[in-house]
């Protein structure tokens, strides 16, 4: 066998490799989503918002440690839990052995009719984290640890819900980060145009991570005029592997 036909099968063996490692790392996949039971009472009151909940998706894949972030109406939140309660996911995945991940869940209530998208104030309906590289680009899957050390940075996808204006509007948004004892840092600070009518806003973060950042669950909350819209939680650690994040997570 010439050297230039074991080399050529050697990369393909390499490939072949990182193909199936790369497949053996997956984030979590939604197989069952129950729908939750719309408050009566707010129905006929014609009242529609949002709730964000954040929690855990285990190696068996059910969310645990359920805990509400937001919402527009505390009403809300009871059937949010009850629902997500019985959502079945496909486990997370490191190296083809399920792993707990984070999770952030946003629920929308809404009436279908002409007063559709008509919520009280600007809330989050969905907002996913993932650890990136220097240029904000994701290196792995949504509700994954952050190592900070090696990520160097975050990046959240957040979708915004607004009351849509009747007129061109700018939203001022504040992004801070919270770590597990309270410490916040500035993450984003801008302004956000939004159009006539429109009802929602995607507002991409990233941000780097602090070498004096500490292991543990953190939290990104977004203000929007001033006024809290929610947020998401992320985990991070020096070295997640080992980092005991189950028992770091907020039980309240």
């Amino acid at each position: 066998m010439t050297g230039r036909r074991r080399a050529g099968l050697l990369a393909v063996a390499c490939l072949a490799a990182a193909t199936v490692l790369s497949g053996q790392t997956a984030g979590a996949q939604l197989l069952r989503e129950v729908k939750p039971v719309y408050p009566e009472q707010l129905q006929k009151q014609n009242q529609q918002g949002n709730v964000l909940l954040m929690g855990r998706i285990d190696v068996s894949g059910k969310v645990q440690d359920i805990r509400p972030l937001a919402a527009s109406n505390e009403l809300f939140v009871g059937p949010s839990v009850a629902a997500v309660k019985n959502w079945q996911f496909r486990p997370a995945r490191r190296n083809g052995k399920p792993v707990d991940i984070a999770v952030n869940i946003g629920i929308r209530f809404r009436l279908q009719n002409e007063q559709r998208g008509q919520i009280p104030r600007a809330i989050l309906s969905n907002i996913a984290i993932f650890p990136a590289d220097a240029t904000g680009k994701k290196t792995g899957d949504e509700g994954f640890p952050i190592r900070r050390g090696g990520d160097a940075r975050l990046r959240a996808e957040a979708v915004l819900d607004v009351p849509p204006p009747d007129h061109a509007h700018e939203f001022a948004v504040r992004v801070d980060a919270i770590s597990p004892t309270d410490k916040r840092y500035v993450v984003y600070d801008d302004r956000v145009s939004a159009k006539v009518k429109i009802t929602e806003l995607a507002i991409p973060v990233t941000s780097k991570i602090g070498s004096d950042w500490e292991d543990g669950v953190w939290m990104l909350r977004f203000f929007v005029d001033g006024a809290d819209a929610g947020g998401g939680q992320f985990w991070l650690a020096a070295d997640p592997d080992r980092f005991d994040f189950v028992r770091a997570m907020p039980k309240k």
